[in-house]
């Protein structure tokens, strides 16, 4: 059986910011963590996992897998998706996306 935890915005609690119950991944993967919301907070601002990756001195492969990561946590779709529910969520503050 699966249960999950309530969804918590990052300024209201200093545990897990969201956790998913799951028997499937364990602890780590089921959590926004402050690099995950910080490479959302990049995809929000339009970056490519290219970018990113180069700007926080990462492989593009990790980049990727912190986004599959955040698609599985936030149960996104596509990568607007994710943007579109780490804003709703509180995990993406308006004030954190700048315009082109």
């Amino acid at each position: 059986m699966t249960t999950a935890a309530p969804v918590r915005p990052p300024h209201t609690s200093s545990g897990p910011l969201l956790t998913f119950h799951t028997t499937r991944q364990p602890q780590l993967l089921r959590i926004m963590t402050p690099r995950r919301i910080q490479i959302l907070t990049l995809a929000a601002n339009g970056h490519t996992n290219q970018q990113i990756a180069e700007h926080l001195v990462l492989s593009v492969e990790t980049v990727k897998t912190h986004m599959r990561q955040i698609h599985a946590v936030l149960g996104a779709r596509d990568r607007a998706h994710a943007v579109a529910l780490g804003i709703l969520r509180g995990f993406v503050p308006a004030s954190a996306i700048h315009a082109a």
